[in-house]
C-alpha cells in the first residue's frame, strides 16, 4: 500500500465514523432548531478538523512502506491513539453542551445545556418527569410566598445557581401554559423591521395552511442565534424561525 492509499483508507473510515456522529448529533442531542442555535454546528466543525484532517494527514506524513511492518504498525497505533484522543474530547464537549430543557422564565425561553445542570448535581434523567419532549419544555414558576422568594434568593447569591436553574422551581410547561400567553412576542413590530422572519413566516404559514393567529409566538434565547417558537393555542411546540439580525 503506497503513503497516497493508506491516507485515503484512513479518511474513508474517518468520513464513516464521523458521518454516524454527525446523524447522533443532529438526529439526538441537537434536535432542530437546536443545532446551529445551540452550538451543535460550532461543535461539529472541530470534531470534523480532528476526524477528518489530523488522522489521514498524519497517516500521509508518517506512512512509509520502507519501514518494517513493527515500526509501522506503531506509528499507526500512535496515530490512531491521537485521533481517538482528541476526538473523544471533542465530542464529550458537544454531548456536555447538548439542550436537554427549553425553560421559560421572565418572558423568554432559554435553552439550557446538560452541563449547565450538572454542574450543580441536577440529573439529566430527572428532567423526564416535567415532559416527554427532547429537549423538554419547562416552566420556571417565581415563587409567590415570601419563604419561597427567600430560598431563591438564597440559592441565587450564595450558590450562584440562576433561577432557570433551580430544579425545584421547575413545572412542566403544559400545565402553566396559560400562564405565559401573556409574554408572547409582539410579532406586528417584528414583521415590520425584520422582512426575513415576515418570509419565513409567510412560507410557514402556506405550508401547514395556517393563518397568522394560529400561533403564539414567544422568544427564545440560545447560545448563537435567538429562535421565535411558533406554539398552538393548546400550548403544543409547533414550528420555529431563526432570527437573523
Amino acid at each position: 500500500m503506497t503513503r497516497i492509499k493508506a491516507a485515503a483508507s484512513h479518511l474513508l473510515l474517518s468520513v464513516i465514523f464521523f458521518s454516524t456522529v454527525t446523524a447522533i448529533v443532529i438526529i439526538i442531542w441537537y434536535p432542530t432548531p437546536h443545532f446551529s442555535a445551540s452550538g451543535g454546528w460550532q461543535g461539529l466543525k472541530i470534531a470534523a478538523g480532528v476526524d477528518l484532517v489530523l488522522g489521514p494527514l498524519l497517516t500521509l506524513v508518517i506512512f512509509d512502506i520502507a519501514k518494517s511492518r513493527k515500526k509501522l504498525m506503531g506509528d499507526l497505533i500512535v496515530i490512531a491513539f491521537i485521533q481517538i484522543t482528541a476526538l473523544a474530547w471533542g465530542i464529550n464537549t458537544i454531548y456536555g453542551q447538548r439542550p436537554v430543557a427549553v425553560v421559560f422564565w421572565e418572558q423568554n425561553f432559554i435553552s439550557i445545556p446538560a452541563m449547565a445542570l450538572e454542574n450543580h448535581n441536577i440529573e439529566i434523567e430527572s428532567l423526564k418527569k416535567f415532559g416527554s419532549l427532547n429537549p423538554v419544555l419547562i416552566y420556571v414558576e417565581k415563587p409567590k410566598e415570601l419563604a419561597g422568594l427567600k430560598a431563591m434568593l438564597k440559592r441565587i447569591n450564595e450558590d450562584i445557581i440562576a433561577p432557570h436553574h433551580q430544579l425545584e422551581l421547575y413545572r412542566p410547561l403544559e400545565d402553566y401554559f396559560d400562564d405565559i400567553v401573556p409574554f408572547q412576542l409582539n410579532m406586528g413590530y417584528i414583521l415590520e423591521h425584520n422582512t426575513d422572519v415576515k418570509m419565513r413566516l409567510n412560507k410557514i404559514l402556506a405550508e401547514e395552511n395556517k393563518k397568522y393567529g394560529d400561533y403564539y409566538y414567544f422568544s427564545l434565547r440560545s447560545k448563537y442565534h435567538n429562535i421565535i417558537l411558533l406554539f398552538s393555542h393548546d400550548g403544543q411546540l409547533e414550528n420555529h424561525i431563526v432570527v437573523r439580525l
